[in-house]
């Protein structure tokens, strides 16, 4: 069996620019930007989970975008480990159940803060929708890949297809919460490959690529197992075919 398993050593050293997710800090000059887009959240309001990780980039408020590089970062209200990963970027874990702030400071001037919880995750499930890519010829003799979104319940997979599924972490009601996690993934089949796609800036985090290459069984008769060390496994059925999907190329 092939085991996945997703490290933060891998953003370490990259340049990493903000996008959509975050928050503006209290005085309206700093944004917070969380870097990476997690799947069903969009801002600061969910808590992040103890012991893990998210990532920082100071930008000029309101928009973001520009980043601040003079300002660095500095975590209160708890146990916290902050680690620089250049000019205005910053790794951070939480490692109390509290409220911290974020406070953006030049030297000891304090620029600008938010305020941030932390609590401890109760469990994890799948993003409803799967990325799917479909690569092959179509009846022109033109070859190519589509991408399209599935719901994962309908997800099939043909021997030239992958699917990109993501785990988001959630709190004692359900809800989703923030955080890169330490997952690590095996499948029931040799012939189902599982992969992590290339850490990029405004990525999905916490997303397993399952690739089948001979799909020789029957249909639905490989599953995938993920664990991470703060909750209990999920196992996804996978649902297999041996002949190829169909892709038409413009």
């Amino acid at each position: 069996m092939k085991t996945w398993t997703l490290l933060l050593a891998g953003v370490v050293g990259v340049s990493l620019q903000g996008c959509a997710d975050g928050g503006t800090g209290d005085n309206g000059r700093v944004r917070f930007s969380q870097v990476v887009n997690f799947v069903e959240t969009d801002d600061f309001s969910p808590p992040l989970v103890v012991g893990r990780t998210v990532l920082i980039r100071l930008e000029h408020a309101p928009l973001g975008g520009q980043s601040f590089p003079e300002l660095n970062l500095e975590v209160t209200g708890g146990a916290a480990q902050v680690l620089p990963l250049g000019f205005a970027q910053f790794a951070v874990r939480l490692d109390d159940a509290a409220a911290y702030r974020f406070r953006a400071r030049e030297g000891t001037k304090e620029i600008d803060a938010i305020t941030v919880t932390a609590a401890r995750g109760a469990s994890m499930r799948l993003h409803r929708q799967a990325r799917l890519v479909t690569t092959g010829t179509d009846a022109s003799g033109k070859r190519c890949a589509r991408g399209s979104t599935v719901e994962l319940t309908d997800l099939v997979l043909a021997p030239n297809q992958e699917a990109m599924v993501t785990v988001v972490p959630l709190d004692g009601s359900g809800a989703p919460m923030l955080g890169l996690l330490q997952l690590t993934a095996k499948a029931s089949r040799d012939d189902v490959e599982l992969d992590t796609p290339f850490f990029f800036q405004g990525g999905s985090p916490n997303t397993l690529v399952i690739r089948p290459t001979l799909a020789s069984g029957p249909l639905g008769d490989a599953s995938v197992e993920i664990s991470e060390p703060a909750f209990a496994p999920l196992t996804q059925p996978i649902r297999v075919v041996s002949s190829e999907a169909s892709v038409t190329c413009d």
